[in-house]
C-alpha cells in the first residue's frame, strides 16, 4: 500500500478546491446573465430627470464613475488572467477570470446605456421646457401687445369723447367723419364708406331688438342740401330709421 506525501496531498486539495471555485462561479454567472439587468424602474427615473433634473445629472456622473470602475476591474482581472497562463498555464482558473471580465463588461454595457438613455431624456426634458417657454413669452406678448392696443383703443376714445361733434341730421357738405359717436359708443373711422360699415355693424349688433319695438322716434327733419356726404348721411339716417334710433343721438366726429 502506498503512502501521500503531505505536499501531494495539500496539492490534490487546492485542485479540488480550486475546481470547486471555478464551478460555483459557472453557476453564478448563469445565474446573473437570467436577472434584469436594468438599473431603475424608468418611471421612476423620468420623475427624477422632469422634476430634479440636476440630481439626475449627478446620477448619471455616478454611474458614470461606477462604469469606469468596473473598467478598471476588468484590466485587473484580465492582468491576473495572463499572469496565471505564462505561470501555472492554469487554463480553467484563467478562463474562469475571463468569464467573469465579459460578465461585468456586460453590466458596464448596460449602465452605459442606461447613462444614454438618461441624458436623451434630460435633453428631451430640456427642449420641453425650452419649447413651453417660448410658448408663455409669445403669449405674454399677444397678451402685453392686445392691452397695448386696448390702451390705445381707450386713449383714442377718451380723446374723441371731448371732441366736438355733429348730429346726424346736419348739414355734412364738405366734411370727413373721423368717429362716430352712439351712446357709449365712440367708433373710429377712416371714411364716409367705412362710417357706413361701422355703423350697420354697432347696429345690428347693440340695437336690434329696436327694429320690433314700440319705440316712438322724435320728428327730426335732417337739412336740405344736396352733396356727396349729405348723399352718405342719408343713409345713415335710413338705418337709424329703421333701428328706431333719434336723429340726434347719432352724432359725427369730423376731421
Amino acid at each position: 500500500m502506498g503512502f501521500f506525501k503531505k505536499d501531494d496531498i495539500q496539492e490534490k486539495e487546492v485542485q479540488v478546491t480550486n475546481e470547486t471555485k471555478i464551478e460555483n462561479l459557472g453557476i453564478d454567472k448563469r445565474i446573473s446573465k437570467k436577472k434584469n439587468l436594468s438599473l431603475f424602474d424608468v418611471d421612476t427615473i423620468q420623475y427624477v430627470i422632469k422634476n430634479f433634473p440636476s440630481m439626475s445629472i449627478e446620477i448619471q456622473s455616478g454611474l458614470s464613475n461606477l462604469a469606469s470602475i468596473l473598467e478598471n476591474t476588468i484590466d485587473h482581472i484580465e492582468d491576473k488572467s495572463s499572469e496565471i497562463i505564462k505561470k501555472d498555464r492554469d487554463f480553467k482558473l484563467s478562463k474562469a477570470h475571463r468569464d467573469t471580465s465579459i460578465a461585468i463588461y456586460s453590466v458596464v454595457e448596460n449602465i452605459n446605456e442606461y447613462v444614454k438613455w438618461m441624458q436623451d431624456e434630460y435633453e428631451k426634458n430640456i427642449q420641453s421646457d425650452k419649447e413651453s417657454i417660448c410658448k408663455v413669452s409669445k403669449d405674454l406678448i399677444e397678451i402685453k401687445k392686445e392691452a397695448s392696443i386696448d390702451k390705445e383703443k381707450q386713449e383714442l376714445k377718451n380723446f374723441l369723447i371731448n371732441e366736438e361733434a355733429i348730429e346726424i341730421y346736419k348739414d355734412f357738405s364738405l366734411k370727413e367723419p373721423k368717429a362716430i359717436k352712439l351712446d357709449s359708443n365712440v367708433i373710429e373711422v377712416e371714411n364716409w364708406d367705412d362710417l357706413l360699415v361701422k355703423t350697420a355693424e354697432v347696429l345690428t349688433k347693440q340695437y336690434k331688438k329696436n327694429k320690433n319695438s314700440n319705440k316712438s322716434m322724435k320728428q327730426i327733419k335732417p337739412v336740405e342740401k344736396k352733396s356727396p356726404q349729405n348723399s352718405f348721411r342719408d343713409t345713415v339716417i335710413d338705418m337709424l330709421t329703421e333701428y328706431k334710433i333719434n336723429f340726434d343721438e347719432f352724432k359725427v366726429i369730423v376731421k
